[in-house]
């Protein structure tokens, strides 16, 4: 029996991610995962706390592997990514 792995999409919400727009960045995700609904894949969307990169901000998570710099322009690709792995 092959096991299915949580696909998970984590946004930094801490003080230097939020200020470099992590809240603008958490609504291209959900409009993103929104317009693919079709796809019946379940992904879950979340807030995390600081990940320690603040320099790097703003900072996502995604199946565990770790993406920096992040702006509404790269959501798309990063939802592909996303679905393709696992």
């Amino acid at each position: 029996m092959e096991k299915k792995t949580a696909k998970s999409i984590q946004i930094c919400m801490g003080s230097a991610c939020h200020l470099k727009g992590a809240p603008l960045i958490a609504q291209a995700f959900q409009a993103e995962l929104d317009k693919r609904n079709s796809a019946g894949i379940h992904v879950e969307l979340g807030g995390a706390f600081c990940q320690s990169q603040c320099v790097d901000g703003v900072v996502v998570r995604i199946n565990g592997e770790t993406y920096t710099h992040v702006t509404a322009a790269d959501v798309p690709a990063l939802v592909d990514v996303c679905l393709q792995e696992g």
